[in-house]
């Protein structure tokens, strides 16, 4: 409606009215400018040359000035819509070039949904153009095909200390504008940006070419600030990142060695990812009389809170396990339990947070070749001769729980030689596929294990570790991840 109410439009749509107006009404019916006698003549008839012409003058000015289409130059300052898809958010500024459709790309159909100022000419458009540079409080420069600057706004001049800048090279102020084609610019309508710095400021400057007039728009914004901020935030991203390098090495410190590990059980793997370089997973391996004991835990949260809970964790097993020679399963876990719960108490007793931990537990008696085991959540697999036995854990937490007064259970097995043991989080199972968009699940991962569990400890790690990454893909770590695989 603007385009249709528009002087312009309408006075042309007049003209064009009247002309074909008179031309109709002397083809059709000559006698009346002959004689100019109108009674026999149809008013209807007059009044339909005249008004239909109109119409369609009007109509065809409307559609004339709203075919907008993708790279042409605007004359309108306007909000768009997509004739083919009604997407209406896209704002178009005169002398800008018009992009596609997001959703239609090469299919678009512009027209104006609202228009605030309209350009007929290249004069008018020029005159658009200097009034929004000459207030604009960002420099604007108008250069040719060679860099000589045809026009520039107040901003600009200050910006380069200069009363005037017509006719000089935009290359002596800004010398990376040599790096730029600018003839490509002008005749393609490309755009090109960089920053630079002057007079102590950094700047963004960007290089629009304007098929139509020939010429070049630069335009450039203050962007000191950003740059501050950028850098200041790039340092305390850094500074962070390196006292998170420093927690692991803490927590690595505190996990068990690898060469404690390998004599306990010299026929193992530990297939260990962390999702944020600390872990809220653990494992916990050592030897009290003569039993043999693992721990694999997850605790809740990953990253920094996870790996706090987990030093408390490998703190508590170390206290109940090696100082108090405490070596049945359910008891082990009942204890750890209770001083984890009293180690989150506040001063008015209550337990400050919900936080806990999945854990399994396993101790083997060499000398009655059997375990015992307890969990929390978490089971224990045991492959003998290509079957799977599963042992599973309690359904509660080391932590708070609804029934946390109940004891753990713990579970007995005989061994054999041969027998492989794994000890889990469920990080593993738990983690998208990229094809899929679906979580690994626990039966592909028990097939994974169980199709592996023929193979050495060492390949049957190197498969655990190459299928992890094929299933992952490119897709996001979702959860810190540990496996352990014991040979009997």
């Amino acid at each position: 409606m603007d385009l249709a109410t528009e002087k312009r439009t309408l006075k042309r749509a007049i003209r064009v009215a009247l002309l074909v107006g008179v031309i109709l009404n002397l083809i059709n019916q000559p006698g009346i400018f002959v004689s100019f006698s109108f009674h026999e003549a149809s008013i209807a008839k007059i009044f339909l040359t005249f008004i239909v012409p109109f119409g369609v003058s009007l109509y065809s000015s409307i559609l004339s000035g709203s075919n907008i289409k993708p790279g042409r130059v605007s004359r309108l300052d306007a909000i768009l819509k997509c004739k083919r898809c009604n997407k209406t958010n896209f704002h178009v500024h005169l002398g800008e070039p018009v992009g596609e459709c997001p959703e239609c790309k090469k299919k678009t159909r512009w027209s104006p949904a609202q228009i605030f100022s309209l350009a007929r000419t290249d004069q008018e458009l020029l005159k658009s153009l200097a009034l929004f540079a000459r207030y604009n409080p960002q420099p604007l420069f108008r250069i040719d095909r060679d860099g000589v600057i045809l026009g520039a706004n107040p901003e600009s001049e200050k910006l380069l200390d200069q009363e005037s800048l017509a006719g000089q090279k935009v290359q002596a102020f800004i010398p990376e504008v040599e790096q730029v084609n600018l003839p490509e610019l002008a005749q393609n309508g490309y755009k090109k940006e960089f920053v630079v710095s002057l007079s102590g400021h950094d700047y963004n400057f960007v290089l629009q070419g304007v098929p139509v007039l020939n010429s070049i728009h630069v335009y450039g914004n203050n962007i000191t600030e950003i740059i501050r901020a950028e850098k200041k935030i790039k340092k305390q991203a850094e500074e962070i990142q390196s006292s998170i390098h420093y927690a692991w090495r803490i927590q690595r410190a505190m996990l068990p060695e690898t060469n404690l590990v390998h004599r306990i059980f010299p026929g193992h793997f530990i297939f260990y990812r962390p999702r944020n370089i600390v872990s809220g997973d653990f494992y916990w391996v050592n030897r009290v009389y003569n039993y043999r004991i693992a721990v694999v835990a997850d605790c809740t949260g990953h990253g920094v809170p996870g790996a706090f809970m987990s030093m408390m964790g490998i703190s508590l097993l170390n206290e109940i396990i090696l100082r108090e020679k405490i070596v049945e399963p359910d008891k082990i876990l009942n204890k750890l339990r209770s001083r984890l719960l009293l180690s989150l108490k506040t001063s008015n007793n209550k337990t400050q947070v919900s936080d806990g931990m999945d854990l399994s537990l396993v101790i083997i008696d060499d000398e009655k070749r059997t375990l015992t085991f307890a969990g929390a959540y978490n089971p224990l697999y045991i492959f003998r001769n290509q079957e799977l036995i599963e042992l599973k854990g309690d359904r509660m937490p080391i932590g708070k729980f609804v029934n946390d007064d109940t004891p753990f259970s713990q579970k007995s097995y005989s061994l054999k030689a041969g027998d492989r043991l794994v000890l889990f989080t469920d990080g593993y199972k738990d983690q998208i596929g990229e094809e899929t968009d679906k979580k690994l699940s626990s039966r592909k991962f028990k097939d994974l294990l169980l199709k592996t569990s023929s193979l050495s400890v060492e390949k049957q790690w190197t498969e655990v570790d190459h299928y992890f990454d094929q299933w992952k893909g490119e897709n996001e770590q979702l959860d810190d991840v540990l496996v352990m695989g014991i040979e009997i």
